[in-house]
């Protein structure tokens, strides 16, 4: 099995009562560069009548690593439990306290000549405040990308993570936004020659529009309303697949 890819990071905060867990809108955690998951055993040994009797090596606790490609602060805010205000400013307090939150990917893998997609989701993650670092441009240029790290901890029922592989990348998705309690579907029109359109859901994630088969990402949403930068010409096939 080749690990051959990293795509659809998503998290959403998380709300508890008792054993019952729930999450917000599944957002975007950017384009994905990288991540690393490291996880922390118990490690306990009982001897009696001079011997092993017992043994615990359960999950402890855990650390998460994502790299993604921009520190956008309108995502990175809410995860950090600051604010932006009306004027785009992003204020950080010590009162701040990040919320708990879900965390998903999907990693694509090569295993047999056949492609698979396995979906890693982490039940209750909290971030920390990321390093800052910058360098002055030198004779080639190199890319900077932001790192944020994470602990991760296990819910009140004791669950911490689940998995599951697919050989559709689509079927990834789907139960990836299952994991956040959400659903995937999509919507088909025919164009007027309008620009807008108008969802059977309100979209938390859009995942694919096109026109005529060929995507764009020339547009915006609000509600349910989809509305193209310019009016796709009338007779036009339209598809919007997203998680709501």
């Amino acid at each position: 099995m080749a690990k051959i890819g990293l795509n659809n990071l998503k998290w959403g905060v998380l709300s508890e009562s008792g054993d019952t867990a729930s999450y917000g809108p599944m957002q975007s955690l950017g384009k994905a560069v990288s991540a690393t998951v490291n996880i922390t055993n118990n490690s306990a040994v009982l001897y009696a009548d001079d011997a092993i009797a017992e043994t615990d090596s359960t999950f402890s606790a855990g650390t998460i690593s994502l790299t993604v490609d921009d520190d956008d602060d309108a995502v990175f805010a809410p995860l950090l439990g600051h604010e932006v205000d009306s004027a785009g400013e992003m204020i950080r307090s010590t009162l701040d306290v990040a919320p708990y939150v879900g965390v998903g990917r999907i990693i694509n893998k090569m295993k047999g000549g056949v492609r698979k997609y396995k979906v890693e989701f982490l039940s209750k993650v909290r971030f920390a405040e990321p390093a800052q670092e910058s360098n002055t441009h030198g004779e080639t240029t190199e890319f900077g990308t932001p790192t944020i790290e994470g602990t991760i901890v296990a819910l009140q029922s004791g669950e911490w993570s689940k998995t599951k592989t697919f050989t559709s990348h689509a079927d990834a998705v789907a139960y990836l936004a299952t994991c956040f309690g959400q659903t995937v579907t999509a919507d088909t029109f025919t164009s007027s020659g309008t620009t807008t359109v108008t969802l059977s859901h309100t979209p938390t994630t859009i995942y694919t529009v096109t026109v005529d088969g060929l995507p764009t990402t020339a547009y915006s949403v609000s509600g349910t309303t989809l509305t193209f930068n310019s009016a796709p010409s009338s007779g036009k096939s339209i598809y919007v697949s997203y998680a709501y």
